[in-house]
Order: C-alpha cells, then sequence, then structure tokens
C-alpha cells in the first residue's frame, strides 16, 4: 500500500537528515568504493544461505545507491515508479513473504546487495530478522591485523557451522564457542545442530537488543558467548523470554567493559587506606568474623597444588584465631561438584569463598550471580569477568632466579624444563627462567616439556636426552616422598638431590585479602567498585613469591642468588627487560621499554634458546584442553 511506502518514506528522510547533521555519508555504503580489487585474495560462492538483515550494510555498486538511506527505507518521494514497485512487494511480502533469494557480497562478514535492494528495505520495513541471500564471499588477503584476523577464525568457523550472524571481537572466541557448545570447529555440523545454535543465537540476540545491548560496545555475539559461559549451553532451551530477561538483569555488569578493562593490580596499596575514617574501621574490624571457604580441585593429601593452598588456609587461621573460621571442599573436579560445594559453603555461612584452580572460574561466576553478597575469588589470571575478583602471583619473577641458578651448576648447557600446559602467565614463567638461565650462561639451552600432552611422559624424554638438570612442579604433596620438585639434578646412579624452589606463600596472599575485608578498605576501594576485571598479580615484593634454596648449595650460587634476588625486589632487574629475543625473532631490542604487565601475561611465545614448541590444542589430555578452554588461552599457535 502506498500509506505504507510513504511511512517508510519519512523514516528514510529521517535518517537521512540525521546523517547529514552529524557528518555521516548519508546514503547505502557502496563495497566498490571500499574494496580494491588488488585487497582480494579470493572470490568464493557460498550459495544460498539465510542471513541476517541486521548484518546488510549496503549495496555492491552505485546503482540505485541514492535511491535509500543508509537504514534501507526509501529517499525517492511517492507517487513515482520506483514507490508503485516498493508498495507491490511489500503488499506480496505481507500476504506471501519475501520468495526470491537476494545477490549479496560478503566482505569481512558484511554484506553488500547487488540485487534485491527492494526486499532488503521491505524486510527491514516489516521487522524480518534474515533473508535468503545467494553469497559470494569477496576473501581479503591475510594481513596482521587483529579484524582480519578474527574474520579468519569466522571462515574456519563457518566451515563447520555455515551460521552467519555470530561476529566476536576477540580473538579465539569462535574456537571458545564452539568448546562451551560441545561440537567441534573440523567436522560440520548436521542441519539440526545448526538449525537449533542459529535459533538460540537470534532468541538472545533479540531480548539483548530489545534490553538496549545494541548501544553496548559489544557484539551481539561477545554477549552470547559470556551468557552460554556463565548460564551454560543448555541454559536457552525451554526457558521462557522472561526467565531470559532476569537471567541477563543479573549479569548486566559483564556486558559493561571494554576488552581492555581487564586490570591486573601488581601490589596490595590499593586495598590499603590510611584515612581517619578507615584507622576507626581498623579498629573496629577485631569485633568482625569471617566464614570463609576453600575448595579444591583435588585432595590435599595427593595434590600438591592444594596441599600449597591448604598451607595457605592453615597459616590464615594461626594468624586471625577467633576472628575466622574456615572450611574446606576437596575433590571438586567437575563443574557440578564445585557448583554443589560452592551451594554448601553458602549455606554454611560463608562469606568469602575462594576457589583455588583456574578449572573453576566459570562455576564461580555461576554461583555469583545467586550469591551476589558473597566475596568469590578464583585462583587465576587475566579473567575477563568482572563480576568475581581472581588472585595469583608473578610466578615469573622466581622462575628468572631458578633458571639462573639451574643454568650456574649444570655440567654444559641442557636443561629440562616441566611445565602443565600453557596458560596466561605459564608462558611468562618458562621465558623467564630461560632469560635467566641465558644470562648465565649465554650457550644455556632450555629442553621444554609440557606433562599434560596425551601420551608422553615428559621425566623419560628429559632422561633419554642425557638431560640431569630439571625445572619441575613447585612442591610435592604431603603424603608423596619424592625430591623431584623445584630445580633439581638427577646423578648418574639415579640419586635426586634438590637445588632450589620456587614457592606460592598463599597464606600470605590471603592475609592480604581476607585483613582487607575485615578492615572494610576491600569494598571502600574505588578500584573493587569499578566494572573493570580485577586480577590481584603480586610479586615477590608483596612476600607472596619467594625462593628457598637447597643448604648444600655452593656458596658462590648463593651469592649471587642474592643479589639478584634484591635486584628483581628493588626493581632495578627484571627478566623482560633488555634485548629480548623470542624462536621467530626480535622482541624488543635494548633500548626499548621493558614489557609491560599485559604483554608478559599474554605471551604467546618462546625465548630463542628454548627447544620445544607451543603444541596445538587437541595434542594436550582432556583435563588440560578444559583448562585452556576455560582461560581464554585460545589464540596464536593453539
Amino acid at each position: 500500500m502506498i500509506e505504507d511506502y510513504t511511512k517508510a518514506w519519512h523514516m528514510g528522510e529521517s535518517q537521512y537528515r540525521r546523517d547529514i547533521t552529524f557528518g555521516r555519508y548519508p546514503y547505502l555504503t557502496a563495497l566498490d568504493d571500499i574494496v580494491k580489487p588488488e585487497s582480494i585474495l579470493a572470490e568464493n560462492h557460498i550459495g544460498l544461505v539465510e542471513i541476517p538483515i541486521a548484518d546488510i550494510a549496503g549495496t555492491k555498486t552505485h546503482g540505485r545507491q541514492e535511491a535509500f538511506a543508509s537504514n534501507f527505507m526509501p529517499l525517492l518521494p511517492p507517487k513515482t515508479e520506483f514507490s508503485m514497485k516498493w508498495s507491490a512487494l511489500y503488499d506480496s511480502a505481507v500476504q506471501e513473504g519475501i520468495r526470491d533469494a537476494i545477490l549479496v557480497y560478503e566482505y569481512m562478514g558484511r554484506f553488500y546487495v547487488q540485487e534485491g535492494n527492494k526486499r532488503v528495505s521491505v524486510s527491514r520495513f516489516t521487522g524480518m530478522v534474515s533473508i535468503l541471500a545467494d553469497v559470494i564471499r569477496l576473501l581479503p588477503q591475510h594481513t596482521d591485523d587483529k579484524t582480519n584476523r578474527i574474520y579468519f577464525e569466522f571462515v574456519d568457523f563457518f566451515k563447520v557451522s555455515g551460521i552467519y550472524g555470530i561476529c566476536f571481537s576477540e580473538e579465539g572466541a569462535y574456537q571458545k564457542l564452539c568448546q562451551v557448545l560441545g561440537l567441534s570447529m573440523e567436522k560440520p555440523w548436521t542441519s539440526e545442530v545448526r538449525n537449533d545454535v542459529k535459533a538460540d543465537f537470534f532468541r538472545f540476540a533479540e531480548r539483548f537488543l530489545r534490553k538496549g545491548g545494541g548501544h553496548l560496545d559489544i557484539t551481539r555475539g561477545d554477549a552470547f558467548l559470556i551468557y552460554l559461559c556463565i548460564y551454560g549451553a543448555k541454559s536457552l532451551e525451554h526457558i521462557s523470554t522472561q526467565e531470559i530477561d532476569a537471567n541477563l538483569d543479573k549479569i548486566w555488569h559483564e556486558f559493561l567493559k571494554e576488552p581492555e578493562d581487564i586490570r591486573l593490580v601488581e601490589t596490595p596499596d590499593v586495598l590499603q587506606k590510611d584515612s581517619s575514617f578507615f584507622k576507626r574501621l581498623m579498629q573496629q574490624s577485631a569485633d568482625r568474623k569471617l566464614t570463609v571457604a576453600f575448595i579444591y580441585e583435588k585432595n590435599p593429601e595427593t595434590s600438591s597444588w592444594a596441599y600449597q593452598h591448604e598451607l595457605g588456609r592453615n597459616y590464615i587461621a594461626g594468624r586471625f584465631g577467633t576472628q575466622l573460621e574456615t572450611l574446606t571442599w576437596a575433590d571438586c573436579d567437575t563443574p557440578a561438584r564445585v557448583s554443589a560445594a560452592i551451594d554448601e559453603a553458602a549455606a554454611a555461612g560463608a562469606q568469602v569463598i575462594f576457589t583455588t584452580t583456574g578449572m573453576m572460574v566459570e562455576a564461580s561466576v555461576q554461583a555469583k550471580v545467586c550469591f551476589p553478597k558473597i566475596h568469590i575469588l578464583n585462583c587465576s589470571v587475566n579473567s575477563s569477568y568482572n563480576s568475581i575478583r581472581t588472585y595469583y602471583g608473578r610466578m615469573y619473577e622466581a622462575k628468572f632466579l631458578m633458571g639462573a641458578l639451574a643454568a650456574s651448576v649444570t655440567d654444559g648447557d641442557e636443561i629440562g624444563y616441566a611445565e602443565l600446559c600453557p596458560l596466561y602467565g605459564t608462558l611468562s614463567n618458562v621465558n623467564a627462567f630461560a632469560i635467566g638461565a641465558q644470562m648465565i650462561n649465554p650457550y644455556a639451552r632450555i629442553h621444554l616439556e609440557w606433562s599434560a600432552l596425551r601420551d608422553h611422559d615428559w621425566k623419560k624424554s628429559l632422561l633419554s636426552q642425557g638431560i640431569r638438570t630439571i625445572s619441575g612442579p613447585e612442591l610435592t604433596p604431603a603424603k608423596k616422598l619424592s625430591r623431584e620438585f623445584g630445580v633439581y639434578r638427577i646423578a648418574e646412579d639415579g640419586a635426586v638431590s634438590n637445588i632450589a624452589t620456587p614457592i606460592f606463600d598463599w597464606g600470605r596472599f590471603y592475609e592480604i585479602i581476607l585483613r582487607s575485608i575485615l578492615e572494610g578498605s576491600w569494598d571502600n576501594s574505588r578500584l573493587t567498585k569499578s566494572h573493570e576485571a580485577l586480577n590481584f598479580w603480586f610479586g615477590m615484593e608483596s612476600g607472596v613469591i619467594d625462593v628457598i634454596l637447597s643448604g648444600q648449595l655452593h656458596y658462590a650460587s648463593r651469592k649471587m642468588l642474592t643479589a639478584l634476588r634484591e635486584g628483581v625486589l628493588s626493581g632495578r632487574i627484571h627478566p623482560f627487560d633488555g634485548e629480548i629475543h623470542s624462536q621467530e625473532g626480535l622482541i624488543k631490542d635494548a633500548q626499548a621499554p621493558r614489557l609491560s604487565s599485559e604483554e608478559i601475561v599474554n605471551m604467546h611465545w618462546l625465548n630463542d634458546n628454548i627447544i620445544g614448541e607451543i603444541p596445538k590444542l587437541e595434542a594436550f589430555n582432556q583435563r588440560a584442553q578444559e583448562l585452556i578452554r576455560i582461560s581464554g588461552f585460545l589464540k596464536g599457535s593453539l
């Protein structure tokens, strides 16, 4: 009907005036104006696909470009031949729908119409979400631009899913989405699975946009992935739109942060206040009491990691006395068990809950939705969630010292290093160790072994190469009699002697956090009230990281290590200062500033004296794969 065309025309005129007012181009963008032929690697015919109308950005050529405003509403006045054809198409669409596919070119995930501009215009006017299109993809040349890298991740995702519309702003997100959904990035999905995922996504996106998500600096795909990570892959099945809205309300603050709003807090000073107000709170804190829960993935009797945190719990129990009651849950090795333990801790009155491995971060975020008044902290680093806080130590500082020490006691140049799997922070440990060894012996070579590889014995691998000086786990479980921890040497007869070990002093870390909560500065700090994702990442100067030396260590090595340790504590010596080379080439020259904390924690490279590689995700066992996925370490060589 011509009345409907008139309404659409007014919408186009209004958009045109807004664009002119704000200095924007008021017509449809023409792809031919923004893409040069030499920038195209290939032209691929994708075929008939349902595409999101919201992702149609413009037209392919200049033809009819000025007949539409930038929102695809018509600009030609009523009572023209154009308006009559548009009205006839509208009447047909209302009665029978849009039957003929449009022809579009896809470039970098956006669509440009070659044939069917009026069909897109009518579809937008009637509120349709998607339209059938014959798609031709213009594949860009590979570049090192982040947007380009993300797009090629999408291309791999599309090969298995055939889904348009799910766009991300960060690398690794497509792989993480498939992991969360339990789907492959290698084998094509069935049509049933494809339709289910597409339906869930568009249902979520509709509610997200209706609540104002379109005004946030986050894509619908980003929000979708956050929602699934918190509520689970099945969370959109068989629930009402009201329940989705309620879930969105609970986690809306997670959508407010920028990708760069991940703060590494490197000193406890931000949690300490010395105003008279806080001094009064400190005096009153003696009357406060806290119930604190610790949740372990394994049992402290069999796991060195859980044992270290148990030592920390025992320390604070003695340190705070009657002010503190501590509770523990062990063997929480599945998300269901972690969630159940948190529920039990909340029911027992816990005001603070420490989940002690990165495997528990998603369960921790889910619990925070249910228990917003409980302080929940997860032991990991570089988490993007701002509803909980994470805590970890700058272990690379101690590993740097261990590398120097290992090189000083090694006969020859070959040193072994064992690490579980690549995560945020672990590559900085490996590289700092290698750089420390290199400073003492420029010819030192670090043989890197990953202990979580499938069907692989890292100890046999090192010994078969004749490597006798090894950096292993930081500690052994309480009931396991072994000297194979820290930096140790294996004699020809198999005897093991310890040299030194780096340690986490979790008791000191927990004391800093709990004292801040008891004194009231935790909740009143400007930093802890922000929307940033806060990761408490303390180092040796805070007392949460240190090294223990063997009593048999030669005095010269002890003297050397003491000097290096004092340099690290004062900040005069830093492993990532000066000239640095990776296996691929120069990272920084001698005059460039030392690497920032963000660059250190996000490392995806290995130092040039490391013999080894960062394996593909599939090379690791199931637990390690899950840990890598949850940590978000899913880009680069993975």
